[in-house]
């Protein structure tokens, strides 16, 4: 079977997707799927996107860098390169194609059905519903109606479609998509195993030669969806214990100058992957924070990494959620509200050393049973 795998949206060599996808491909490579992969970059010598595969046929689109405020802008240079991308597809000869979706997947799922392909739709999150969430589009407004079109002719067309939560699956699904094509496979940590890594033997804290001490956590992307001036917010009514924000993104400037003057505050910069289970090993408490409502559309990537950590974790998604239903059933951790920060105050408060994340990490985000759903969703006839 040949796999087409289009990716419009620009490759990011920091993007904590990287870590999926290079697994993905490579359970595709194991189960003797033939690949092509469509990919965008800045230039000719990137080859970051290739993960150290040499065994995947590549087909690379140079382009530019469009800010991720300009919505305009982004959309119209993803779509020529899906465009792009469509007539290649046209001509690969593929089975199967394998669309990371994004708001200009029509011209690849088009292109596909032209030539009786299957076509395997992965949502990491629901655009343009997203975008209202984040504040760059209104809800229902002409954009709204415009991107909404055509990201339902994607979902029509799609023979499956892959989704990173069971919220995620019931908003999709109520749109009037068809349950029965929607398959749930969370994102997954770097292995199959729980990690301990003891203080000591820290490489984040002996490269900040950090006093032992307990840290409120958050790291990753610091941007619109995250959420993160709820933990500053949350630090200042904390004066006496410490908050580590670790990361880069559009409203790191914005997160710094609410932290002006703050002691307990420290902010360092986007951290390689390989210390992220550094990072998140040596919190007192770990929090993801989204948007509110933002489990329906969107499940932070770190999530699996941190649940296989261990360390107690405070989700700020806020509402009742499926996911926060979960949390609750394997005790592996407390949800609060996006919007209050005297919950994750009390929460921080009365955090528990006891908790189920591993457990919870060991049912739903595991790496190899999860490569193993997206192998099947792929043979599946």
């Amino acid at each position: 079977m040949k796999i087409a795998i289009a990716t419009p949206i620009l490759f990011d060599k920091t993007s904590p997707f990287n870590h999926l996808f290079k697994d993905i491909l490579g359970g595709f490579l194991d189960a003797g799927y033939e690949i092509i992969r469509f990919v965008a970059v800045r230039d000719d010598a990137e080859d970051g996107f290739k993960y150290g595969y040499e065994n995947i046929q590549y087909v690379k689109y140079k382009r530019k860098e469009s800010g991720h405020s300009n919505i305009i802008s982004r959309y119209v240079r993803d779509t020529l390169t899906n465009i792009r991308e469509a007539r290649d597809i046209k001509k690969s000869g593929a089975d199967v194609l394998f669309e990371d979706v994004s708001y200009s997947s029509f011209w690849a799922v088009r292109a596909a059905k032209k030539k009786n392909m299957r076509v395997v739709a992965m949502l990491q999150d629901v655009w343009p519903d997203n975008a209202v969430q984040s504040g760059l589009i209104k809800a229902n407004g002409l954009l709204y109606r415009y991107f909404e079109f055509w990201q339902k002719y994607v979902y029509k067309h799609a023979d499956k479609i892959i989704c990173i939560s069971d919220d995620m699956k019931d908003f999709i699904a109520s749109k009037g998509v068809e349950e029965s094509k929607i398959e749930v496979i969370y994102n997954w940590g770097y292995g199959d195993e729980v990690v301990n890594i003891p203080w000591e033997e820290n490489k984040f804290v002996k490269k900040y030669k950090l006093e032992r001490d307990f840290f409120v956590v958050y790291a990753g992307n610091i941007g619109k969806m995250q959420n993160v001036e709820l933990i500053v917010k949350a630090a200042i009514k904390m004066p006496e214990t410490k908050f580590l924000i670790v990361g880069d993104g559009a409203r790191r400037e914005l997160i710094e100058q609410m932290a002006e003057g703050l002691k307990n505050v420290i902010i360092l910069p986007l951290q390689p992957s390989e210390l992220a289970e550094h990072i998140y090993s040596m919190a007192g408490v770990n929090i993801i924070p989204l948007v509110e409502g933002g489990p329906k559309t969107a499940m932070p990537s770190k999530t699996g990494v941190i649940l296989s950590c261990g360390r107690p974790i405070i989700f700020c998604f806020g509402g009742e959620s499926k996911f926060s239903e979960k949390v609750k059933h394997f005790c592996a951790g407390i949800c609060v509200s996006a919007t209050n920060e005297d919950e994750l105050v009390a929460a921080i408060h009365n955090m528990n050393e006891q908790n189920g994340s591993q457990e919870l990490f060991r049912n739903s985000f595991r790496r190899s049973q999860n490569i193993e759903k997206y192998v099947e969703v792929i043979k599946n006839e």
